[in-house]
């Protein structure tokens, strides 16, 4: 039996930054297989680091899995949940980051 989780959607683009800094993670679908893949993108400027360096902007993905059921429902505070099984097939995980994240170099794209 494939295991599933329940996953709460958050606002369309939620600005999670303070002191200045943008923080932001943005929700999307990508069709793979005949499937929706949910994902996030998730992306940071003006990041400083404790070695006093820093990088104007940092940006990765975040694979949640594929969607079994979309918002099918919503919990006490009126966010709606989906219904998610994770992907675990490693060579699914590849073509997913491929087609996600198809610039070379560091990969950039998670799995939960």
């Amino acid at each position: 039996m494939t295991m599933t989780f329940i996953y709460r959607h958050g606002p369309p683009q939620e600005d999670v930054g303070s002191d200045g800094k943008e923080y932001s993670i943005t929700e999307g679908i990508v069709e793979y297989q005949g499937r929706k893949v949910l994902y996030h993108y998730v992306e940071a400027l003006g990041v400083s680091f404790c070695t006093v360096t820093g990088a104007a902007y940092v940006g990765n993905i975040n694979v949640q899995g594929y969607v079994v059921r979309w918002k099918y429902a919503s919990n006490d505070r009126g966010e709606a949940l989906s219904e998610i099984q994770p992907v675990s097939d490693v060579r699914e995980k590849q073509e997913i980051s491929k087609l996600l994240w198809p610039t070379p170099g560091t990969p950039r794209v998670n799995f939960v």
